[in-house]
């Protein structure tokens, strides 16, 4: 997205640099050994944007020292360089996750942190290492707390309920009336290039597409995309638990995506419009329907 931007310069770093350099070798980005303070300024490099991080497990692969190792203290090294150098902005990638897990109001800023996971207990650490650091005036440090965010090239628990739906059979927790947020690619694309274009207050930012939607909608939006009509079954929650624990041997969603499934996670964007000063370009159907319809390309 931002590559094609033409006032704007790539610099990327990764661990793997062959990889790297080989997968941009089409784009206007160049590939670094390091992201030190020096190379920095070598370049005039003038926003440091920190994504990397663990956060899909699907595989259960990772232990807890591993969360706070990359999440946090991966965040500490990239961002102190950042203090040393002469850019003037820093945005971090962080979660929703850092703040709740679970909420049937919409989260605010303003919201005492309660993480459950490591994930979001190692992401609330490099927040508040990076809110603990005071900066030389005309430096800015942007916290992004993103809802659960889908697009072209999606990962996760989207894709498995994607895959579920297409298979043909019913989603049997239609009794649930959940609700959660969602971030479209587009939305976060969006919002990113206009932290980067404008001088707006250091800070903890929600990034949410607008409004909230239930996963009975969610399936039905995934049914519209297929072409089919969506069959929602509203089993007694009292069956659910002991029919989701032998899931897989059914082809059922399993224990764990149950719980994504069912659970209530409302992010207010309130601040981050206020703040921008417009609304976000997707409502939140219309960007599930474009990353849905990415699927099947």
């Amino acid at each position: 997205y931002l590559q094609s931007k033409k006032d704007i310069h790539i610099f990327a770093h990764s661990r793997n640099f062959a990889a790297t350099t080989e997968k941009f070798k089409d784009f206007r980005v160049t590939v670094v050994p390091n992201y030190s303070g020096e190379l920095l300024n070598e370049l005039a490099i003038d926003c440091v944007i920190h994504l990397a991080g663990i956060a899909h497990d699907l595989s259960n692969r990772y232990k807890p020292e591993d969360y706070y190792r990359v999440n946090f203290e991966g965040t500490v090294s990239i961002f102190q360089e950042f203090v040393k150098s002469k850019a003037t902005k820093f945005i971090f990638l962080s979660s929703i996750k850092a703040a709740v897990d679970t909420s049937s109001v919409a989260v605010t800023e303003e919201v005492e942190p309660n993480p459950i996971s490591d994930y979001g207990k190692s992401k609330l650490k490099a927040e508040e290492y990076i809110q603990g650091c005071q900066l030389q005036a005309g430096k800015c440090a942007y916290i992004f707390r993103p809802a659960m965010i889908h697009g072209k090239g999606n990962k996760g628990n989207l894709n498995l309920l994607y895959k579920y739906v297409r298979s043909g059979l019913p989603y049997i927790f239609g009794a649930y009336t959940n609700q959660r947020s969602f971030l479209t690619a587009e939305n976060h694309h969006f919002v990113l290039l206009k932290f980067l274009q404008n001088n707006y207050p250091s800070g903890i930012y929600h990034v949410a597409d607008d409004g909230s939607l239930s996963t009975n909608e969610l399936v039905k939006i995934i049914s519209t995309s297929l072409h089919r009509k969506p069959r929602i079954w509203n089993l007694p929650t009292y069956l659910l638990n002991p029919i989701s624990k032998t899931a897989a041997f059914f082809g059922l969603p399993s224990e764990r995506l149950k719980g994504k499934l069912t659970e209530n996670l409302v992010v207010s964007n309130a601040k981050l419009k206020r703040t921008l000063g417009q609304a976000l370009p997707l409502d939140s159907k219309t960007g599930l329907m474009n990353t849905l319809q990415s699927f099947n390309e």
